[in-house]
């Protein structure tokens, strides 16, 4: 004879098992749930978006496009807006160009977009290395419709900042990131310098300032230095030997007596630096000549690369306090300890 038992009368064994997979059923619809509302919030837009420019470079990728919507908010997933792409195989025929798009447009309507390919004119400008504020706007000025006048004004407005800038700094000398950008035909100069210290941000965001931390120096500061290598030191693989010279001399604590900041002082008054400087000229009395002060200038005296600021950052650990000019035409130096053997000159 079969007797029929219920959850109560069970033995209970088999009531913890059948507990269990409820408990494992319900999560599993829990989880199918919130990814299905997930993929339909990520797929999604709104109908209440700005308008927002979004320039897509040439030659980027999928994976670069995502980002690049994702951070104007033109998409709320740029890993979404990466599986569609692939899904409808449309990844490589995303167009380059300006457009003029709108927030929360969602990820469909966006590739629409970037397939129909309705692009502004752009201008393209360069910025190398190792220019001042100034210098950037001339620069700017030869490429692209933005006059060096109206740049230096929005440049020295105060209006521009990024984190970080310690409070009180207005000056974006160092800031300016230099690389090649594109901007629509109309950009005003303010746009044009977001998109620098944009890109600044971004290019400094993967690096440790522990190590100059431990030396008592702040992110700022450490681009102070990177502006400085920059401008001391035209082979890369020098750069992290001048760094750790301006860490061994803020240390012990020594004057750092760098030539570049002399003609920082130059070209700031002249517009030009001086070539040769004189005896005279280490005298010039101002906070950025390291020959009269101690420690660092104000601020930087340039726009240091990438590599610049990694050797800031991370500073070979020599025993180096000094180093002068050994081949000019490759710009290499030689590296000493003492000032004796930095007297007797290059072997």
């Amino acid at each position: 004879m079969t007797v029929e038992t219920t959850d109560d009368q069970a033995p209970p064994r088999r009531r913890r098992t059948r507990r269990v997979l409820l408990v494992v059923l319900l999560a599993a619809a829990v989880a199918l749930a919130s990814t299905g509302a997930y993929v339909s919030w990520a797929l999604g837009g709104t109908a209440e978006g700005t308008a927002v420019r979004v320039i897509i470079p040439v030659g980027a990728t999928a994976v670069g496009i995502a980002e690049i919507l994702a951070s104007k908010d033109v998409v709320r997933s740029a890993l979404m807006f990466r599986i569609v792409a692939r899904f409808r195989g449309v990844g490589g025929d995303l167009k380059p160009g300006a457009y003029e798009l709108r927030t929360g447009l969602g990820v469909s309507r966006a590739i629409d977009e970037l397939l129909e390919g309705v692009p502004l004119k752009v201008e393209r400008f360069t910025v190398p290395e190792g220019l001042t504020v100034a210098e950037v706007a001339a620069a700017v000025a030869e490429q692209t419709h933005i006059g060096a006048g109206a740049f230096l004004r929005a440049a020295r407005s105060g209006k521009h900042r990024i984190d970080l800038m310690p409070e009180g700094v207005t000056s974006l000398e160092g800031l300016l990131f230099p690389k090649t950008y594109e901007i629509v035909e109309d950009a005003t100069a303010g746009e044009a310098i977001e998109l620098m210290l944009a890109q600044f941000e971004r290019e400094v965001e993967g690096l440790s300032f522990q190590q100059a931390a431990r030396a008592g120096l702040s992110p700022y500061e450490v681009v102070i230095v990177a502006s400085m290598i920059e401008k001391e030191a035209r082979l890369a693989r020098e750069q992290p030997l001048v760094s750790s010279v301006i860490y061994n001399r803020l240390a012990r604590p020594q004057r750092l007596e760098i030539d570049a900041t002399v003609q920082y002082v130059y070209i700031v008054r002249t517009g030009k630096p001086k070539d040769p400087l004189t005896t005279d000229d280490y005298e010039l009395d101002s906070p950025f000549n390291t020959y009269r002060i101690d420690g660092l200038p104000p601020t930087p005296i340039a726009a240091p690369g990438l590599g610049a600021l990694r050797a800031a950052a991370r500073p070979a650990d020599t025993p180096y306090f000094y180093y002068r000019l050994k081949d000019e035409r490759t710009g290499a130096h030689c590296f000493n300890e003492t000032f004796e053997e930095h007297s007797r000159g290059c072997a």
